[in-house]
């Protein structure tokens, strides 16, 4: 009997340690697959995001040629659409989706782009310059796309969450003198006016900086995984950390440790580690677990020259703890 119990305390201390260990997304990642993710020789891919329409992945991404390296962005960036049967991938070119227009507000460049649905419409949120957020919509993935004529919100790097009542709240990044803040916008309805959801200074707390967050609804509050500008949270500039709030203005720290690093492990057991790895995006199923983690992933060789891919790695249905 005494035999029994000790084993049964045993196994109760091993679950415990699994559960308080699985904090961040980092414990649900899994190696990435190989041969998945989006490539297209000759050009530099960045920024992915993921939607699944009937049994077909829609990756949108952009995308620019990698003769001008990963600075050409500022000039050239395009949204593409990609599609895969499987959610890894690999996933193939179908169409370029937006580009720059002259005249109107993203005349500079179509970067950083966010695909949703809300109701029967999906919505493609996108930038072009700083400070600088719009979208397009159409009710089919494949288009005819409908463009905002003007900026639907003065800052960068959105993270559009639609909620059940079709409210659209998006998380996002301000630079104001050259401090990357988070701030929050939200809408009655895609198209309806967009307004700050707070006044407060900043969204994350002591003062941390944030680049590229992504943003999925589970355990009754919002959570973020982005690049951790300049450290703050995790003590490594780039790194991703993971944060989490009830009301969408007080955001809370998940862990110190890194949610992701530079180096990608594979699953043949091999491993790169890139000179940038950003634009994290996670996918969501219909039970709010995480099924898939996605990152830009680029390179440079000795003479410069700069590649870029987009990497997937599988998440074994991840679900936040509830924060206080």
């Amino acid at each position: 009997m005494k035999k029994i119990i000790t084993t049964a305390a045993f196994l109760i201390c091993l679950l415990f340690n699994y559960t308080t260990k699985a904090q961040t997304l980092k414990d649900a990642m899994q190696p990435a697959v190989k041969n998945g993710g989006f490539k297209m020789e000759g050009y530099i891919l960045w920024c992915p995001s993921v939607i699944k329409v009937g049994d077909t992945y829609h990756m949108f991404a952009s995308r620019w040629p990698d003769k001008y390296g990963l600075g050409g962005w500022t000039t050239y960036s395009e949204v593409v659409r990609a599609t895969s049967k499987s959610l890894y991938g690999p996933y193939e070119f179908q169409e370029v989706v937006i580009q720059k227009r002259p005249d109107f507000w993203d005349n500079d460049r179509a970067h950083n782009p966010k695909i949703v649905k809300a109701g029967d419409t999906y919505v493609l949120y996108y930038i072009s310059s700083a400070n600088e957020t719009g979208y397009a919509y159409s009710k089919s993935i494949t288009g005819p796309w409908t463009r905002t004529d003007k900026v639907a919100m003065p800052f960068s790097n959105p993270a559009p969450l639609v909620r059940k009542d079709g409210s659209v709240y998006v998380f996002g990044r301000k630079s104001v003198d050259n401090i990357r803040i988070a701030q929050g916008y939200q809408a009655p309805s895609f198209n309806g006016n967009y307004s700050l959801v707070s006044n407060q200074y900043n969204l994350l707390p002591d003062k941390n900086q944030l680049e590229d967050p992504t943003i999925w609804w589970a355990k009754n509050q919002y959570n973020v995984v982005l690049s951790d500008f300049r450290g703050d949270a995790t003590g490594i500039g780039k790194n991703g950390a993971q944060y989490a709030s009830k009301d969408g203005i007080n955001y809370t720290l998940v862990s110190k440790e890194s949610v992701y690093t530079k180096t990608v492990t594979y699953d043949d057991g091999t491993e790169q580690t890139f000179r940038r790895r950003e634009r994290p995006f996670v996918f969501v199923n219909d039970k709010e677990q995480v099924t898939a983690f996605f990152t830009s992933c680029l390179t440079q060789a000795k003479d410069g020259s700069e590649k870029s891919w987009i990497e997937v790695n599988p998440v074994n249905k991840y679900v936040p703890k509830e924060i206080k």
